[in-house]
């Protein structure tokens, strides 16, 4: 198991490209939990999944995992895409973020549950310009690398795909790419190991795809999918939005556009509660990931909101202003530039570095560093839905710096 990791990084390191990723770890930064001295929670959580290395490592956190699990649970087994089109979404995020470990769990359930041969899967890593592909298939495979580097789909492969799915299937096609995109970051991060009995890696011997960066692609200025107004909310719709509202009552365009999919809003909104006011880290480090990934998706929506959280977080209109520039900005903290350097490095490739890990290992504890990644890996999947849909900035909010 640790030689295929080994093989995997030594050949992304031989890469000798500007865009070459950093080896993935051969070692786990987080052991799996000791599973003679579990709490009651670790054993409730683990007891259908405990041979697998993600849970055992993700049961070092608990709360965050059981309020994530549902949006998961939601698009592994509850979507309505067909298990072919689903898998390839996650292969194929999983190959851009270069995930041994994703790669190697959802090859084997492609094979299961999707009947998709070797050469099938091995294309997946080759991409949308593969022969043989059906002209769905490949669009599903653009769509994930549309949301990997420009955090949103294009008209041309939002147009394909509705020729085959429906505006709810086409949100749940691009939420399981951008919940895989979140979990190859905590696998990356968190250095969880390919299990011993593995048989499906990820191929050595193909180029590795380029890192991300700041997207350049216009961003829509009228939305794909239309929210929907209060007077024509169900019961069961704004019984849903209800918590979401804001103090004097107004409802969100964010919100009122996800309430076009009802079965998918549930799940997502008690991931994102979690992160948004349950969550472990400070406010101030919490509105410093969230706004500099918005600047690094160029979701405008996503920053013109968490401008004002930002405000009463301490931060100071100058210092918003700087997440725009970066941890390379001169007026941050050493614990300040750390966390907007490890919400650039999970944008760039969907891992923090050992020098930011350790840098972040001075001021937060595990727990809280898991939620580092998980916060900007759930912020991304909201940018990549705001992006995507055409969510639009309602009137009155600050413009996101170019």
């Amino acid at each position: 198991m640790r030689l295929v990791t080994i093989v995997v990084a030594l050949a992304l390191a031989g890469c000798a490209t500007p865009h070459a990723f950093t080896p993935r770890l051969a070692e786990p930064r987080l052991a799996v939990v000791d599973e003679g001295n579990l709490t009651q929670a670790q054993r409730d959580m683990l007891a259908s999944r405990s041979s697998l290395n993600i849970y055992r490592t993700l049961a070092h956190h608990v709360d965050l995992y059981n309020r994530w699990s549902p949006l998961g649970q939601f698009l592994l087994n509850g979507s309505s895409i067909p298990p072919r089109h689903r898998e390839m979404a996650m292969l194929r995020m999983g190959w851009l973020c270069q995930s041994p470990y994703e790669w190697s769990q959802h090859a084997r359930i492609a094979k299961a549950s999707a009947g998709m041969t070797e050469a099938e899967i091995r294309a997946i890593a080759i991409g949308p310009d593969a022969p043989a592909w059906s002209a769905t298939d490949r669009a599903v495979l653009r769509m994930a690398d549309e949301l990997r580097y420009e955090a949103m789909i294009s008209d041309a492969t939002w147009a394909e795909l509705r020729r085959t799915y429906s505006d709810q299937q086409v949100m749940e096609l691009f939420y399981t790419s951008a919940q895989y995109q979140l979990v190859s970051m905590a696998l990356n991060t968190l250095g969880v190991q390919i299990e011993p009995q593995a048989v499906d890696f990820m191929p050595t011997d193909l180029p590795p795809p380029r890192t991300a960066t700041r997207p350049t692609s216009p961003r829509l200025a009228t939305p794909r999918v239309a929210p929907i107004p209060p007077a024509a909310w169900t019961p069961e719709q704004r019984a849903m939005i209800t918590p979401q509202l804001r103090p004097n009552g107004e409802a969100l365009n964010l919100y009122t556009t996800l309430l076009n999919h009802p079965k998918l809003y549930g799940p997502r909104a008690r991931f994102g509660s979690y992160l948004q006011r349950d969550s472990l880290l400070d406010p101030e480090t919490r509105e410093l990931l969230i706004m500099r990934t918005a600047h690094n998706i160029r979701a405008s929506y996503e920053w013109s909101h968490h401008a004002e959280s930002a405000k009463k977080a301490g931060l100071s209109d100058a210092q918003i202003a700087a997440i725009a520039t970066g941890p390379s900005a001169a007026s941050w903290s050493a614990k300040q530039r750390a966390v907007l350097t490890a919400a650039d490095e999970l944008r760039r490739e969907a891992f923090i570095s050992d020098a930011s890990w350790a840098e972040l290992s001075k001021y937060y504890g595990m727990k809280e560093r898991i939620e580092i990644v998980y916060t900007v890996g759930g912020y991304t999947m909201t940018g990549l839905a705001i992006n995507s849909l055409g969510i639009q900035t309602e009137p009155g909010y600050p413009a996101m710096p170019s």
